[in-house]
Order: C-alpha cells, then structure tokens, then sequence
C-alpha cells in the first residue's frame, strides 16, 4: 500500500481497490490526510460529558474536512462511513442496476456445456482408434457443427436481451454550473483538472465541493524477459519494504559510454565542453568506457563501414533513417580492447595520486594503440570522425562484451538473485532450446558470458 504500509487482503479488491482503513487524499494538494479530534464547548450547566468530533486535516496545505462540514463520531473505520456516501452517487446506482439487469440474464440463460467442449482434441485420437483412418474427417464435422450450432446459441442469447431501463435519472446541470462560474470573483475557488480528476462521478468545478477519497491500493509487479522467460525485476511482497528480491537492471551490467574532448586543458571540461566539427576536417575524441562489474570484459567495437552490411535493429531505426546514413566518416583506432574490473579501493588510490600532484590527463598507453587513457575500471579509446557536410553528426556503434562471471558469488549471496528461480529457468531453457538461441546473451560455457548492443553517438552539429 502507498501511504500505511500493510499488507491489504483480498477483500479489499470489492471495495473498488481502496485502503480499507482511515488512510485519505487531500482534496486540495493530494497528500495524506491526518485524523484530528475537536473539542466542543458545553454550556456550564449542561450534565452531559463533554463530546469531542474528529475531522480529518491536511499537514501540507492546512485543509480540513470542517470546511465542507464533514465530521466523525469516532476516529476509527472512517472508511466505512465514506463509503455509505459513495453509494448513494447516482452513478453508484445505475452501475449496480446494470450490473443486476445482465447477471440476471446471463443465470436465466445459463446453457449446459457445449458439444464443442466435448469433442476436444483429446478425443479425436480415441475416434481414430476405434473407426479407423476416417476419424479425422468426422471428427471435424463435428467440430464445425459444434461450433455453427455454439454462435448460433450465443446469437439467440443476444436477442432474448430485453431492453434496459435507467432507475436513476441524472439532471443535467451543465446551465446551472456555467451560472455558478460566471458569479465567481476568485478564481482560487475553482477547482483544477486534477483535483477534479479525483471525483470523476460529478468532477466540481468549485473547491468548496471537493471531497477526500480513499486512497487507491498499490500492487508490486515483476517483470520478466520476453525471449528467456528469465525474471528481471521481482520485488519483496512486504508492502513496508522497497527491497528487490531480484534486481537485473541493463545499467548494472553494460558499460557507460562517455564522449570525452581530447582537445580541452582540463579533465572537468573533457566531458562538458562540445567538439569542434567542421565539414572535411578529422576530429578525434574519446569514448570512455566504464565497467560496472566485478569482472574484467572484453569490449568489440564496430560501426557500419567496418561491419560491412546494414545492422538490423530489434525496433524501428533511430531517427526514423537507416544507421548507414551517417554524415560523415568514423574510424576507430582501436578496436578490441579490455576494461578492468571495478574495484572500490583503486577509486580512493586514484583520488590520492591527484592530491599528490599526479596529471590525469597523460595517458597510461600509447596513442599509437588507439588507447587514450586507461585507469581502474575505465579505458577510454580514440576515434576519428570527419563530417561530410554540416548538420547533425550522429553514427550508430555496435558494443559486444565479453566476460567471465563468477557464479558462485554472483547476486544470490546479497539477496538480489533467487536461486530456486535461476534453477527453474535454466530448466525451462533447457526444454525449450530455441529461446535462447534468440536472445542477445550467448554462453560458450557456463562462466563466460557474450552480449552485444546498438548505440547511437551524438558528437552534435557540424559548422557550417
């Protein structure tokens, strides 16, 4: 649940999906409403106990429900005594008298199985057995007259349908609203499209007509891969945790590219300051890569000149243009390179050398190599571009990573990675061969591991 944190039963999905308990949106800002208790006054010589009322008040906004008159006996199963007035809506009712007028037809005109049913595909083996070679052909006439005979069924059904008569009149009280605007001289007293968003059934254009409504019940979904089955995201069932019992996230496993300026003094504008491009001229840059896992990868680069073909994508082509169109030229002077694997203590040594006078900005390798700078968890690599004509410059890359995983230590000791769901996928994967021959994650082995990705680099626009 969003705001109490409790774990709401079943019953709560026949209350239209709302808190069961004195959980309240303000009307007004949309936060939680809070119950507070009023004292009342009594005159002196009056015997009766003093009597307090509860109302319900907004902490943000400093609304409370006195303004519109509503008030609470008692400060518990505030719920139940809204919910006597949202049946009372006209709206309510009709839904109830037409959801009464249908149940009633549909048990009058309850029908017994259909002979469809009954000659499944199960039995048309046992047909064949006993007549021979031509139970096929019988068995589907049966089916097809099964199933003539079915709409024919529903079609009769249909027009037994009598007709539907409203028990509720709503007035019409779009002149009286329109009256009641025109008369307002502060425009702070009408309401805005969310708050009226809120109380869909009559949506008041006056705040003063603003009620609090019970706060809408919150489910916690998993996600799943749709090539593998493989669950991605799944978690905790606790409603007052935000744990993930598995967490696959795309971020924590590819690297992050950056576009570093080679041409800039310092390291803080390497990654701020936008190329130079100018139509013929060679640009050189850098892209950093940065490792997220505990392993060392093995990182392939590619772009559409050096693969030599098209490269398809699993959705439509970005920018609605094929990745071939590029403006330009892109050379990468290295092409296969490795990232080290990242380690929490290499960050703190490297912030030590820069104290300690050390230059970041020499590079660890020659650029011979086509290798700018390597350091921890990072290698940046040089690539050339020479734009073609002013506009846009933007190329598709193909990013393929190799790495050896540890499984025994992987996410399932800190609580991310279920093992009984890993065992049932890898079973199910087992059985069905083909759907992981379709995904992007191949494995050689059971510890090394091979993914590939498109990306689309955007150097900026090129001087005209």
């Amino acid at each position: 649940m969003k705001f109490c944190h409790i774990t709401a039963p079943t019953v709560c999905l026949s209350e239209q999906n709302r808190c069961a308990r004195n959980c309240f949106q303000c009307p007004i800002c949309c936060n939680t409403l809070a119950v507070m208790a009023s004292q009342e006054i009594t005159p002196i010589s009056s015997s009766a106990p003093n009597s307090s009322t509860y109302f319900l008040a907004c902490n943000v906004c400093r609304w409370n429900s006195q303004e519109i008159g509503m008030v609470f006996e008692k400060p518990t199963s505030l719920a139940s005594q809204l919910q006597k007035n949202e049946k009372a809506l006209p709206d309510v009712q009709e839904f109830d008298h037409l959801k009464e007028h249908f149940d009633k037809h549909l048990r009058v005109n309850a029908a017994p199985p259909s002979l469809s049913s009954l000659l499944s595909f199960s039995s048309s083996g046992n047909i064949n057995k006993f007549i021979g070679g031509g139970g096929s052909n019988i068995y589907s006439e049966l089916h097809h007259s099964a199933n003539e005979l079915h709409h024919q069924q529903v079609q009769r059904k249909l027009d037994d349908i009598t007709t539907y008569e409203a028990s509720v009149q709503v007035p019409n009280k779009d002149v009286i609203t329109r009256e009641s605007l025109m008369g307002l001289r502060n425009m702070d007293r009408i309401s805005t499209l969310v708050q009226r968003c809120t109380q869909l059934h009559d949506q008041p254009y006056q705040v003063d007509q603003l009620y609090p409504q019970r706060i809408h019940l919150c489910v916690k979904r998993s996600k799943r891969c749709r090539t593998c089955r493989h669950i991605l995201i799944k978690p905790e069932q606790k409603a007052q945790t935000t744990r993930f019992k598995i967490k696959l996230v795309a971020m924590n496993h590819i690297p992050t590219i950056t576009i570093i300026n080679i041409g800039t003094a310092s390291e803080a504008q390497q990654q701020q300051q936008p190329l130079v491009l100018n139509p013929g001229i060679a640009t050189q840059f850098a892209l950093k890569f940065t490792n997220p896992l505990y392993e060392e990868i093995s990182v392939t680069l590619a772009t559409p000149q050096l693969v030599g073909r098209t490269p398809s994508f699993d959705q439509a082509p970005l920018d609605n243009s094929p990745p071939s169109a590029v403006n330009g030229c892109v050379t990468i002077l290295s092409p296969h390179f490795t990232v080290n694997a990242y380690n929490e203590t290499i960050e703190y040594d490297d912030e030590m050398d820069h104290l300690g006078g050390h230059d970041p900005k020499i590079p660890s390798a020659s650029w011979t190599t086509g290798i700018y700078e390597k350091r921890s968890n990072s290698t940046s690599v040089i690539i050339e571009a020479i734009p073609k004509k002013p506009g846009e410059f933007k190329f598709p890359l193909l990013v393929t990573c190799n790495y050896r995983s540890d499984e025994d230590r992987m996410d399932i000791s800190s609580g991310d990675i279920d093992q009984d769901e890993i065992d049932n996928v890898d079973m199910d994967s087992s059985l069905n061969g083909s759907r992981k021959a379709n995904s992007s994650i191949r494995m050689d082995d059971e510890k090394t591991k091979h993914y590939s990705f498109w990306c689309l680099v955007d150097l900026g626009e090129v001087c005209s």
